[in-house]
């Protein structure tokens, strides 16, 4: 049906077209013609009526499939700037995440030496342990010394 109106369009354009190209045309004879041209036969007013009804109808046609064209051209412009702005949006959100990924990776660094500190720290915990025990042990032993002497000289001023 489409194919059809298309094509019957197309021939009335096509003869719209002839018939202003032949109003434009010079009327300049180029020789003296000897017998006079045929004449067509002029149409019957309805068939001219009916014609004229059908090229208007054709040209409403064309002139609502040029509206549509248009819409549909705004809209794929629309579409278009909408993929722009998604596009910016995640590339923003790209560069969102790689900022991300490089702050996790500080963090990672920043943790790892952190844990590399606790680990020396636990190291020289160890060896103030190791020296407060030692102190402990040569503490009691001085003062259990001192005790014994200040009993041996308790008992010698008790004595004399």
């Amino acid at each position: 049906m489409r194919s059809r109106f298309r094509g019957l369009a197309a021939g009335m354009v096509l003869l719209a077209a002839m018939a202003a190209h032949a109003q434009d045309e010079p009327t300049t004879p180029a020789r003296p013609r000897q017998r006079p041209a045929p004449t067509r036969p002029s149409p019957p007013p309805e068939q001219v009526g009916e014609d004229r009804a059908f090229l208007r109808q054709l040209a409403d046609a064309q002139r609502s499939l040029g509206e549509q064209i248009q819409q549909l051209k705004d809209a794929v412009e629309a579409l278009q700037g909408e993929i722009a702005a998604q596009k910016d949006k995640e590339d923003g959100t790209e560069q969102e995440v790689k900022a991300l990924r490089d702050e996790v990776k500080g963090l990672y660094v920043e943790s790892s030496t952190v844990r590399e500190h606790i680990d020396a720290l636990k190291d020289d915990i160890g060896d103030v342990d190791s020296n407060v025990s030692a102190f402990r042990s040569y503490s009691g032993f001085f003062i259990a010394v001192m005790i014994l002497l200040l009993a041996v000289i308790f008992v010698l001023t008790i004595r004399r």
